[in-house]
């Protein structure tokens, strides 16, 4: 198996305050760089991203998305679930417009725009029907916009285990505010 050019991995781990109703994951570490990444940074420097649940109804919207700094929906997470259960895997990619917004907000990830993302959704098995996350995981793979649902399917069958264990060792762990 040719594994694909993997730019950049991030663990985000679930961060929400008490009181809060939307659920927010923070980085925690990371490995690689990715530039429009940067562009996400909160006032505490921190990248943090809110889990959403779709905007409008249609066959083709993904039932959740991850929104970042400044209502930047981030992308949707396809197949995150499946037959009616959740998948544990998920895949999206950025958003081929110049803007992002009415206001004409630029798109930090337009120059990326053919690149794909990843995601393992870990949940919490400690209590039963809890459908937020733990942790999310995101790989972002070059170029791979056209080919990511096939790679989700690979990483769904343990095709990536090996290059997931080395990307968590390279992993930098982030100063995460409490």
């Amino acid at each position: 198996m040719n594994t694909p050019n993997i730019l950049y991995y991030a663990k985000f781990a679930y961060t929400t305050q008490k009181g809060k109703k939307t659920p927010k994951y923070t980085i925690i570490a990371q490995a690689g760089y990715y530039p429009p990444m940067e562009e996400l940074r909160g006032r505490d420097g921190l990248i943090s991203m809110n889990l959403m649940e779709k905007l409008k109804d249609g066959s083709n919207i993904p039932s959740v998305r991850l929104q970042a700094k400044n209502s930047l929906n981030f992308t949707g997470l396809k197949e995150y679930f499946q037959g009616g259960k959740l998948s544990g895997y998920a895949y999206g990619y950025p958003f081929d417009k110049s803007t992002y917004s009415k206001d004409g907000k630029p798109n930090p990830f337009f120059t990326h725009k053919q690149d794909g993302f990843l995601f393992i959704i870990e949940q919490d098995k400690t209590t039963p029907n809890n459908l937020t996350p733990v942790s999310i995981e995101m790989v972002v793979i070059e170029g791979a916009k056209v080919l990511i649902s096939a790679y989700c399917k690979q990483l769904a069958m343990g095709g990536f285990n090996e290059v997931l264990t080395e990307l968590r060792k390279q992993a930098k762990i982030e100063n995460v505010l409490q």
